[in-house]
């Protein structure tokens, strides 16, 4: 009995440490909103700049609700066929991430940071991504392009 209990107790203390040992993945750093001067949006060949610090509060609220996966990034973009840069300018250079949607699900990725699940809520963040990269004729026809691809974004 002894010998079970010793036993039962090592294999549990072995799979605790484990555990606890396992890779951690931090949260997503995003940078403050009054350091941003502008951010640049991308979508294919379509760039649109945005200045208005409200607009820019509401994309950081966005992106920053996001949660850690067990992925890595180990490229400089994504490896999708698909994906959204997004450059924060600041009065001292640029950072960049990505946001893309994979198998249904919408994920942002900072190079050789992490990648990060955003949940069903953010398809309307990443649709006003899109058509926030887009002058405004492009839009419906990209709306109509996306959905025959990708899951409705509504």
């Amino acid at each position: 009995l002894m010998k079970k209990f010793l036993s039962l107790f090592l294999c549990l203390t072995c799979v605790l440490t484990l555990v606890a040992c396992g890779k951690k993945v931090a949260p997503i750093t995003l940078p403050q909103t009054d350091e941003i001067t502008s951010i640049d949006i991308t979508f294919g060949e379509n760039t649109v700049s945005h200045s208005d610090k409200t607009w820019i509060s509401e994309i950081i609220a966005d992106i920053s609700s996001s949660e850690p996966t067990k992925k890595e990034s180990v490229q400089d973009c994504p490896q999708v066929e698909s994906y959204i840069k997004i450059d924060f300018q600041f009065e001292t250079g640029t950072s960049t991430i990505f946001a893309y949607e994979d198998s249904g699900k919408y994920y942002i990725e900072q190079p050789y940071q992490g990648i990060y699940k955003i949940e069903a809520n953010y398809s309307k963040g990443y649709k006003k991504l899109i058509n926030s990269s887009l002058p405004p004729t492009h839009r419906v026809n990209l709306s109509r392009t996306f959905t025959t691809k990708y899951p409705p974004l509504t």
